[in-house]
């Protein structure tokens, strides 16, 4: 455990079998995920490193140009090698697919250590939130790259009472993340 910081990066904190929120976002935040392929390429990967790498993997959404997740790491060290991975394998896979010449792919990542349980819940609501608030679509339901269809199926009225309580719409902590 402990903080490691990095010249030209953000300072992670590593602290093992803890859950952590993630971002990343394409260069020059260009909407290089548009297509359906390059957001299925992508959550591919996705979910192929996190079993790779034994993490759980509890919320996430792919949006044009950035995406979210949480998961909980087994082994913290594991993060900047598994994101790096995830970032170059899925980067080499959608640039050749699609034909992107852009260099570089992916600007960085962000990643944050969830506090308490009112943390995870906000963190995950905002993240299931996340193609509302882009504007990408008026109801949930219709955006497909997301972990909100499987929240759904398995507790709807759960859902539903997280949405209520923890407000997503209202949450600003994650805007700079955003933009970043």
């Amino acid at each position: 455990m402990g903080l490691k910081t990095y010249k030209h990066a953000p300072a992670h904190l590593f602290v093992d079998e803890h859950v952590y929120f993630f971002t990343g976002a394409v260069y020059q935040k260009k909407r290089l995920l548009a297509s359906k392929a390059a957001k299925e390429f992508f959550i591919k990967y996705l979910f192929h490193f996190i079993e790779k790498y034994g993490w759980e993997l509890l919320e996430w959404v792919v949006l044009d140009n950035h995406y979210h997740f949480l998961a909980k790491m087994t082994c913290s060290k594991d993060m900047p090698v598994m994101i790096n991975a995830l970032h170059k394998t899925s980067a080499f896979h959608i640039k050749k697919a699609l034909g992107i010449q852009d260099k570089p792919f992916w600007y960085q990542y962000w990643d944050r250590c969830i506090r308490n349980e009112e943390d995870y819940h906000r963190t995950a609501m905002y993240i299931l939130y996340n193609p509302l608030k882009h504007g990408y679509v008026e109801d949930l339901k219709d955006y497909p790259y997301s972990s909100f269809h499987e929240r759904f199926r398995d507790d709807e009225v759960q859902l539903r009472t997280d949405f209520m309580k923890y407000r997503p719409q209202d949450i600003k902590v994650y805007d700079t993340v955003d933009g970043f």
